[in-house]
């Protein structure tokens, strides 16, 4: 509730605008800011974005949280691709079994489905996806806040730890325990000397134990930006319109009342005299402490009438807003506008649109595949790189193949695996996995029911899908006599032609 005084009694038009307008801003300047982000930050974070991507990062896992279309896209690449693999090792190298049981052991350790269908996400959510391998034990994802990339030894990206990440813990307060997870080439004597004056801030990691990720930006930049930054301004814009029409809402429930004060007539009338600040004031607290009385539900005196008593000299209106909203064109627009931005149909979202058709949608999810199959080779080059050291024959060669279907498309693969196994020339266990079944647990449950439970020893139901023609199983074939029969074949009936034979 505001109260505006006029102590002249004149009042422009364009005052109550800049009144209306000036409520909208403090209100919301006081609980939540106008809009979450500046749009002159944004712009200048994307003038300079490796500079400010911790700032970029943030928005990005903000707007994960808070808007509908970017959650969905986010959790689209994650969840899209079905990450069926195999592993292929040279059959013909020494120390095979060994090696394939080592191989093997690491892909289970590692829990490689998951670690691909994570290394997306964080590619999408943060720009960059640093892995850090821990004794061919688990992947560990290092946080923004905790690698420096400046360069390259031999190809490969040196990825530098921030000892200035444990400087929000105190020594007894988890500090150990921070450094304790931390890489192994991080350790509490060189977090002291840093500390001290006597050692450097970053620490270099091993670079065959590391790997760096990112989807965007050019070959020589370590860094790149969060998927949903280029969308922003326009998520945005529709943040303020609709900020904008709930501060109009509000203002019909919370209103702003006007007193105006003029001037006290003299006893002869023919001056005006001013009324005294104590005066005014006291008329406005008055009206203030009603109008306040009036709102709150646990006070005596909220009942539905209230008196108020002022001079003649006192006019009180109240401060009419235009409830006026934005046209339905403009929503339309500026949603259009974040799903083009972020390169996401949105028959794929909702099923259909204004403009949408089976065909766009299809062309859609095409360049999603091509982004997702795109980082799941750099996955499928980096597990082969650890692979590789584990191997202790260098003819062994593994590589791992993750499958390039998706839970869009089952039904095609399918039918494709069907089509090579049945042709004699397709592998078994893409036929099971290509049926949603995982192959291991499905070899299983074949060998325990032919092994142990003998389900192939079991006699078969005799059916007429089991029996041939030449056995007694099954209805006996009747051929009784009857009048009717015996009158067709003295008639020789059954040899005349039918009507669509003539």
């Amino acid at each position: 509730m505001k109260l505006i005084t006029d102590n002249n009694g004149l009042l422009d038009s364009s005052y109550y605008e800049l009144s209306s307008f000036h409520d909208f801003l403090s209100q919301y300047s006081q609980q939540s800011a106008v809009i979450d982000v500046n749009l002159k930050d944004l712009y200048l974070w994307l003038r300079n974005p490796m500079q400010h991507r911790k700032n970029l990062i943030k928005l990005s896992k903000y707007y994960y949280n808070k808007e509908g279309i970017v959650t969905d896209i986010y959790d689209l690449f994650k969840t899209l691709p079905v990450l069926n693999f195999s592993v292929n090792l040279n059959n013909d190298a020494t120390a095979y079994k060994k090696n394939k049981s080592q191989i093997n052991s690491f892909i289970k350790k590692i829990n490689v489905k998951k670690l691909a269908r994570d290394t997306l996400f964080t590619q999408i959510v943060e720009g960059v996806c640093v892995w850090y391998n821990r004794g061919n034990k688990y992947i560990q994802f290092l946080e923004p806040d905790q690698i420096c990339i400046e360069y390259m030894i031999n190809g490969r990206w040196q990825v530098l730890y921030d000892l200035e990440y444990f400087s929000g813990y105190k020594l007894n307060a988890g500090l150990t325990q921070q450094i304790n997870a931390a890489p192994d080439e991080v350790t509490l004597r060189k977090y002291l000397d840093f500390k001290g004056g006597k050692g450097e801030r970053y620490v270099p990691l091993d670079i065959n134990k590391t790997q760096v990720f990112k989807l965007r930006g050019a070959r020589n930049e370590p860094y790149s930006i969060p998927y949903c930054i280029p969308a922003v301004a326009s998520i945005l814009h529709r943040d303020l319109l609709e900020k904008t029409e709930k501060a109009l809402a509000d203002r019909v429930t919370n209103q702003i009342i006007i007193q105006k004060i003029g001037t006290i007539p003299s006893q002869d009338g023919k001056t005006q005299l001013p009324v005294s600040k104590d005066a005014t004031q006291g008329y406005h607290n008055n009206l203030k402490n009603l109008v306040q009385k009036k709102h709150d539900h646990h006070s005596p005196d909220s009942s539905s009438t209230a008196p108020l008593t002022v001079p003649s000299f006192i006019n009180i209106e109240e401060l009419k807003v235009n409830m006026n909203t934005f046209p339905k064109e403009v929503w339309e627009r500026i949603e259009r506008d974040i799903y083009k931005k972020l390169g996401y149909s949105m028959s794929l979202n909702m099923g259909g649109a204004n403009g949408q058709s089976f065909g766009s949608s299809s062309i859609n999810v095409e360049k999603i595949y091509s982004t997702i199959f795109y980082m799941l080779e750099d996955i499928e080059e980096a597990i082969n790189y650890y692979m590789e050291q584990i191997s202790t024959n260098d003819n062994v060669n593994p590589s791992i193949r993750f499958s390039r279907s998706t839970i869009l498309d089952k039904e095609t693969g399918f039918k494709q695996a069907e089509a090579l196994y049945l042709k004699g020339r397709g592998s078994l266990k893409d036929y099971v996995e290509a049926a949603g079944k995982d192959f291991d647990h499905w070899l299983a449950q074949v060998r325990y029911e032919n092994d142990v439970l003998k389900l192939d020893e079991l006699p078969v139901h005799a059916t007429s899908f089991t029996q041939s023609g030449d056995n007694n199983q099954g209805r006996n074939s009747e051929n009784k006599s009857t009048d009717e029969s015996d009158k067709n074949k003295n008639s020789n009936a059954n040899d005349s032609p039918f009507p669509s034979n003539t």
